[in-house]
């Protein structure tokens, strides 16, 4: 029976040492960042109140996502973002070119690098976006910091 304590506290001694190594290597995330319902702030920037992944697809400015980007240290980060949609959309705004790059037929938008501080990026639908799992890239220093897939579902019709 000694023989098997001994062992037993050998191995929980190995557990520990690997429990402890593990988490002191884990890299620690410079940032923190939001994504899903978004509604204006006291100051008027859009932050994120409800972090999901499930959207209902209403097609109203008081029912934005998106995604709010910031380092926790307080420097400046250079950051774009790609948005992937099901299928291409239809009936792009006009002028959408001054803020994003079409790409794939209007599967895809990425947006411009800029030098932040922090980001804040709502997203409004519009009557012909597509329902269907949505992708957000965002790239940090010219790295891909977080890629998030996402549902875009049909606003439920509930007859009372």
């Amino acid at each position: 029976m000694n023989n098997n304590i001994r062992s037993f506290r050998w191995v929980l001694a190995a557990f520990g040492i690997a429990l402890v190594s593990s988490l002191s290597l884990a890299k620690k995330d410079p940032y923190i960042f939001k994504f899903g319902m978004m509604s204006p702030d006291t100051a008027g920037n859009s932050q994120v109140f409800i972090e999901t992944r499930e959207i209902e697809k209403y097609v109203d400015p008081a029912h934005m996502h998106g995604f709010t980007l910031k380092r926790k240290d307080g420097s400046q980060f250079y950051v774009y973002y790609v948005i992937r949609f099901p299928e291409p959309l239809r009936d792009l705004p006009e002028g959408i070119e001054q803020y994003y790059q079409v790409l794939e037929g209007g599967k895809v938008l990425q947006s411009s690098e800029e030098l932040k501080w922090e980001i804040s990026r709502g997203f409004i639908f519009s009557k012909t976006d597509p329902v269907g799992t949505y992708q957000l890239e965002v790239y940090v220093d010219n790295e891909l910091y977080r890629k998030i897939d996402y549902n875009v579902v049909d606003v439920p019709n509930y007859k009372f």
